[in-house]
């Protein structure tokens, strides 16, 4: 069970949560016939004394997980090149074993001889990229989803349940290129 925490709760006071990303703040386009949507922060006017204006936050945690999944972890190559390490500078200093961003960016670049290997290493990587949610407190569990559909396209649906609602964020990779195109 998560700890009761303040800081958690939607609104308190003037003072936001940080992660406050959107799915569809910032409208979507169409690509090669399917409906993407274009990420981003959604602004909303505030009634309080001082009025003006602030960033929504009712789905941070949703917003959250689309902040570790499109951040790129460190690259667990032996010897990349300077440019391909990734990742984020503030990994170099935690000393609690976790990882900024998300591990799957890796395992999806690696090559696979079986369609069902690479779902299963995407599968562990987005498990293992969400248990920090779990670790921190900030979700009472999360479920990872992931299945072949077909024409190199992998569906993935996480869950992630706190003790007020469930949030469910739904992906689908496409393996086109040598390159995995999420959305």
């Amino acid at each position: 069970m998560a700890v009761s925490d303040p800081c958690l709760d939607q609104n308190a006071g003037r003072r936001r949560i940080f992660w406050t990303t959107r799915a569809s703040a910032c409208g979507s386009y169409v690509m090669c016939g399917v409906e993407c949507e274009i990420r981003g922060l959604e602004y909303q006017e505030v009634e309080e004394p001082e009025g003006g204006r602030t960033i929504r936050n009712d789905e941070w945690l949703r917003g959250l997980i689309l902040n570790i999944l499109n951040t790129r972890a460190r690259t667990d190559l032996r010897c990349p090149t300077p440019a391909a390490v990734y990742g984020h500078w503030s990994e170099s200093f935690r000393k609690d074993g976790l990882y900024i961003g998300s591990r799957v960016w890796n395992v999806a670049a690696k090559p696979y001889v079986r369609v069902a290997d690479a779902v299963k290493a995407i599968k562990a990587a987005v498990v293992a990229d969400m248990a920090k949610l779990t670790v921190m407190n900030l979700a009472d569990s999360v479920e990872v989803e992931a299945d072949y559909r077909g024409r190199n396209r992998v569906d993935v649906v996480i869950t992630a349940v706190t003790r007020k609602a469930s949030h469910v964020l739904n992906l689908s990779g496409t393996y086109s290129s040598d390159s995995w195109v999420w959305q």
